[in-house]
């Protein structure tokens, strides 16, 4: 085993705490329902406030419901979009006056966020709170700064009150939603009104934004990153470094339909299958992120009844899957060997770190027994919080997982075995004759330079000398395709030219490895786009026939 540095990076109590509840549910209500649903150009800003606020009956507003989704999907928090861009306050502000105050709802003095408090205690869920910085109402952009300089004071002034107002008001908050890097210094408030809770985005950020908003974290997931970028306000998963000195864990906001909002066309805005919802599970919380799903309630207030019956058919299936392990054990050292009890059939294993003592694994591998022979059947990188590695079935009576590359000790607070069934096609190889090694998408690329770079770990894969083959493939339905500007290979850090060269196409590498036991590392670098691209897809790997 080739051993790393100890990690400097540990969770805070909190942070732990937070990546062990998996999964959340956002909340996108009123205004959203209606906002395409007004001929906006034809009113002014004023008159265009006062038609939503005369739609808004409340007529069927149900916060037990929302929160019963929650219970439903096995999420332990719920965020609630508060107060969006368009600057419509859900609860009794002091400040402004487009808020619950105008409504006919309770003849103007009903509370939105009181109301899902009082129901988020009642079934057992945490309560985070989104408040969006940008606002139309003030004029305000991204960051919280007005266009107009001189209005910066008064809206700084209200920005403050709206935060204190809801840390203050409604209990104990789990997580204050930013929503990009904030301006308005609000480090005071946070620390005497919520020092426990965790905070999407801003310099005060404990955690960070995976990316992208398609429900999953790109493989390896790292949970760490320097202090810098964290400080920035707006890391994302291609900041993730294990050598890190920030815990700064992944949170993926994802949508149960296309749209965050609600739309009264629902066939403009269609449900995401139970395989793409199942997808995003195993691609955040199988890879140590948290997912947070949205729910986008009617703009009246209820769950349309579909919607709530997905959100329960997909936390149905996660427990069906992953409530009650075929065996389960811990260890500690770079070999840990679990008994199955005997001849079982299995599909998936598990792997955890003990996380309090930070990310150590960098590289491993996983192998079966049977019939007294061992096998391998899954590899990997990170692990962390939680890695779910998924195989085709073959009976086992026992597993042996090996940390090839570790900072310090291996802590394992679980391996264990699953029979769970066949895996969300979005997670299976894009080809059956490969292996997908690492992930690549949208997430991993700068906003900025709309340049992503790479760096895939090889060993795992790779048992024995020889050659094999590398292609970049990209899974249909995004917009963009994958330009690769520079692929090259190190081992050892050191690059080897003459190892990888080039396919038949621009996608595609030929590897020769003259001998294992070292450190083997694909690094690649996209071309730059003219905006940010989107685009997902994987890196597979396969025996090469030397004569082919």
């Amino acid at each position: 085993m080739k051993l790393h540095p100890v990690p400097q990076a540990r969770p805070t109590p909190q942070q732990a705490a937070w990546q062990q509840m998996e999964l959340g549910l956002f909340i996108h209500w009123f205004p959203m329902g209606w906002y395409h649903d007004i001929d906006q150009p034809r009113l002014s800003d004023a008159a265009y406030r006062a038609e939503l606020l005369a739609r808004c009956t409340c007529a069927t507003l149900d916060t037990r419901q929302w929160a019963r989704s929650a219970t439903d999907l096995g999420a332990k928090y719920l965020v609630f979009v508060a107060k969006h861009a368009l600057g419509f306050c859900a609860w009794q502000t002091d400040e402004g006056d487009f808020n619950m105050k105008r409504i006919p709802w309770k003849n103007g003095r009903g509370d939105v966020v009181a109301e899902l408090a009082a129901s988020c205690r009642e079934a057992g869920i945490r309560l985070g709170i989104y408040l969006a910085a940008d606002t139309m109402v003030m004029d305000a952009g991204a960051r919280g700064l007005t266009r107009d300089p001189a209005r910066q004071a008064e809206y700084t002034r209200v920005y403050r009150a709206w935060l204190k107002e809801l840390l203050t008001r409604y209990g104990d908050i789990v997580e204050v939603w930013f929503d990009g890097s904030l301006a308005i210094e609000v480090g005071d408030i946070l620390q005497h009104y919520a020092p426990r809770a965790m905070v999407f985005q801003s310099p005060y950020a404990t955690i960070r934004w995976v990316g992208q908003e398609e429900g999953y974290a790109a493989d390896p997931a790292w949970h760490a990153v320097w202090r810098q970028d964290a400080l920035s306000g707006v890391a994302t998963q291609r900041h993730g470094d294990p050598d890190g000195d920030t815990w700064l864990p992944l949170e993926c906001d994802a949508r149960l339909r296309r749209d965050w909002g609600f739309h009264h066309d629902l066939a403009d805005n269609p449900l995401r299958s139970l395989d793409e919802l199942l997808a995003m599970y195993y691609g955040s919380v199988g890879r140590g992120a948290v997912l947070l799903l949205n729910q986008a309630p009617h703009p009246q207030g209820h769950i349309l009844p579909e919607d709530m019956a997905r959100m329960k058919e997909l936390g149905d299936e996660i427990r069906r899957r992953f409530a009650r392990p075929l065996a389960s054990g811990s260890g500690r050292g770079a070999v840990v060997e679990l008994d199955l009890g005997g001849p079982k059939e299995i599909d998936h294993v598990m792997l955890q770190e003990d996380i309090s003592q930070g990310q150590r694994v960098r590289a491993y591998r996983v192998a079966a027994r049977s019939g007294g022979q061992w096998r391998a059947v899954c590899a990997g990188s990170a692990i962390g919080y939680k890695k779910i590695d998924c195989f085709e079935p073959l009976p086992a009576e026992a597993l042996r997982f090996t940390a090839l590359e570790s900072a310090g000790t291996p802590i394992l607070r679980t391996l264990a075995a699953f029979r769970a069934g066949r895996p969300p096609a979005a997670l299976r190889p894009l080809d059956s004759a490969w292996i997908a090694v690492g992930e690549w998408g949208s997430g991993q690329f700068d906003h900025g330079s709309c340049q992503a770079d790479w760096a895939f770990n090889l060993s795992p894969y790779l048992p024995e000398a020889g050659q094999y083959a590398l292609r970049f493939a990209q899974h249909p339905g995004y917009h963009d395709a994958l330009r690769l500007n520079r692929v090259w290979l190190e081992v050892d850090g050191v690059p080897q030219d003459s190892y990888l060269s080039s396919g038949p196409d621009a996608l595609g590498f030929a590897l020769y490895l003259p001998a294992v036991g070292r450190q083997v590392a694909l690094r690649a670098q996209s071309s730059r786009y003219d905006h940010p691209p989107h685009l997902r897809g994987q890196l597979l790997l396969r025996r090469a026939d030397p004569n082919a």
